[in-house]
């Protein structure tokens, strides 16, 4: 485990030093997952309103 109890203020702010430091990437990459996510739905949505038979479907 990387991350121990915290025991002292010094500590606690290395702590929010290094998550400070890694929270933009991560909510960049939180919005392409969603993007993504989104776009799966939207062609689920799509692909259950053709007929199986069809070449669309295929």
């Amino acid at each position: 485990r990387k991350y121990t109890a915290i025991v002292s203020l010094e500590q606690r702010q290395h702590y929010k030093d290094d998550f400070n430091a890694e929270y933009e990437e991560y909510k960049n990459l939180h919005v392409q997952v969603d993007k993504i996510n989104k776009d799966f739905m939207q062609f689920h949505k799509q692909w259950k309103c053709l007929v199986p038979s069809s070449e669309a479907y295929q």
